[in-house]
């Protein structure tokens, strides 16, 4: 059966990384955006579930554990990791540890994340990536700045 759209305008919201990635597995929406010629708009947890591999950071009680599956498909939609709210989460603790520097950073070993404050956002349009505003990159149990506030970075994915 035809999925026919009725919209130009598909709007991921935020809330809880895996739980969020549970539901878009279980309808599918990989398959059901797939041929969507619309704006696909992602918001907190919304933009990190976009990536082919989503990396869950660990946001709740428990979840800082080694057992706790950080790695899960995604959308697709960017090759990209993203991080959302930077300023809030930098000081964060979990479970007696940093996020960023006792979770994140031993979870970057091999792979590359990029932590954005609010405000910075990603734009794929017609096969290219920019990158607006502060945002870090984390990999290999190292961060850095990349860009900032009024920068623009380009991507080739």
């Amino acid at each position: 059966e035809a999925l026919i759209w009725r919209s130009d305008l598909i709007i991921l919201m935020g809330g809880h990384v895996p739980t969020q990635n549970r539901f878009f597995q279980e309808i599918k929406l990989d398959k059901l955006i797939a041929n969507f010629q619309g704006v696909v708009l992602g918001i907190s947890a919304g933009s990190m579930n976009a990536a082919g591999r989503v990396y869950a950071q660990p946001e709740a009680p428990g979840e800082s554990a080694a057992s706790f599956q950080r790695f899960l498909p995604g959308l697709g939609l960017t090759k990209l990791n993203i991080l959302p709210h930077y300023q809030q989460a930098k000081d964060y603790t979990l479970d007696g540890m940093r996020l960023y520097e006792d979770v994140t950073f031993a979870d970057s070993m091999g792979e590359c994340f990029y932590s954005l404050v609010d405000g910075s956002y990603l734009l794929i349009e017609d096969g290219m990536t920019m990158l607006y505003g502060e945002a870090y990159r984390i990999q290999d149990g190292v961060m850095e700045q990349i860009s900032e506030k009024d920068e623009i970075v380009l991507f080739v994915e």
